[in-house]
């Protein structure tokens, strides 16, 4: 029944730790922030390419915007890669000699390009983001103090315009990206600093909207480890958000090709693909591909295109249609494939619809059926995609 013991790095690493928080809490506390008198500056700190600069780019100008009251292209954005530079001078200007109306020798702070481009926008209100700020060396983590510190909101000796608020981002020091803890007089009433929580389905969502490959999406919501929580700790790639994007966009090239048969990726994709989001990772999509259960073969869907399955996830639909195009070898099996893709969601019947009747034209088949007639009718103007790709 002895005591549990701790060592005196595990409780500084529990009385220092950043208190986590979710995109959903973000966008529910920010409201709050920006009531009151003063904006207070604010720090998001997580494991590489996990969002962050993202959501200060996308949503918190929404967010200021609908505080002010003003319509959010009223909104300004600078960002400062304050990361990757060298010193204090280079963020709060050059301190220089200069002469008094007396003709006294005196030093004056020259006006620091951070002001100058605020000043360009032309905006009353906005954001002033500094990126990668736990990546900053000591000198210039003091040199944004004052910046920091809402009561003074300058940068060197000149003063921020009002209406502009200080965020921040930065990795943890864990990451092995070069970031260092944060100055603990910056913590003291001037910044407020969380870790972002990583939510899965509030990615998916967003990846939804913003054009990430539905396999990947899948396959990311049916693997609760599919995105690295840590920086490994040997070299290589590792699985974000942001390399996932990435591979979505060679994923796509490759699905569009005639080489893609629906059921198996050729080794130079997967490397491709681990390139980018890991070895791991990159073998789950591969199976998640190959051992797609649900999705029927493309003889299946062949032989009976009004009877066979159809999943219910966007992924396995697009395999399923992209399986029923690589089995077809005749006008006969083209026709049969149209029947079973215009049972699949309105997007995929487009994409995988004009796939094809290009997979068609090009080798001599004619589509005639009422269902290619419907379906050509339908999509008209959205047909001449299928002969211009590639």
């Amino acid at each position: 029944m002895s005591n549990p013991t701790i060592t005196a790095n595990e409780l500084e690493n529990q009385c220092m730790s950043n208190p986590t928080i979710t995109v959903t809490e973000l966008e529910n506390m920010l409201p709050l922030m920006l009531a009151a008198p003063k904006f207070q500056a604010l720090g998001l700190v997580s494991a590489p390419a996990m969002g962050k600069t993202q959501f200060f780019q996308h949503r918190m100008p929404e967010l200021l915007a609908e505080s002010r009251g003003i319509d959010v292209a009223d909104v300004g954005l600078v960002i400062e890669k304050v990361g990757q530079r060298e010193d204090a001078a280079s963020i709060c200007g050059l301190t220089l000699p200069s002469k008094d109306a007396n003709g006294n020798l005196i030093t004056v702070g020259s006006k620091p390009y951070l002001l100058q481009r605020i000043e360009a926008t032309g905006k009353d209100h906005g954001i002033i983001l500094f990126d990668e700020a736990l990546q900053a060396n000591a000198d210039i983590q003091k040199a944004l103090a004052d910046t920091f510190n809402v009561t003074e909101h300058k940068i060197g000796d000149w003063d921020l315009p009002e209406g502009w608020v200080v965020v921040f981002t930065g990795n943890r020091a864990k990451d092995k990206s070069g970031a260092v803890r944060l100055l603990s007089h910056l913590r003291a009433g001037r910044a407020i600093v969380f870790e972002l929580a990583f939510d899965i389905h509030g990615w998916a969502e967003w990846a939804r909207d913003n054009g990430v490959h539905p396999l990947l999406i899948d396959c990311a919501v049916s693997h609760s480890d599919f995105f690295d929580d840590e920086v490994p700790v040997g070299d290589g790639a590792f699985c974000t958000p942001r390399s996932v994007t990435m591979a979505s966009h060679h994923l796509t090239a490759f699905f569009e090709t005639d080489e893609f048969d629906g059921n198996y990726l050729p080794s130079y994709v997967q490397k491709l693909l681990a390139a980018n989001i890991g070895a791991r990772a990159g073998g789950l999509v591969s199976r998640f591909i190959a051992m797609a259960d649900k999705v029927p073969t493309g003889d299946q869907i062949l032989h009976d295109p009004k009877g066979a399955n159809v999943p219910d996830e966007t992924g396995y639909q697009l395999l399923a249609g992209n399986r029923a195009i690589s089995a077809c070898y005749n006008a006969a099996t083209g026709e049969a494939a149209l029947e079973y893709i215009v049972r699949l969601r309105a997007d995929l019947q487009i994409s995988l619809g004009t796939k094809l009747l290009y997979h068609s034209s090009k080798r001599g088949w004619a589509l005639s059926s009422d269902t290619a007639v419907a379906f050509t009718t339908k999509y008209a103007e959205l047909l001449p995609l299928a002969f211009t790709r590639g």
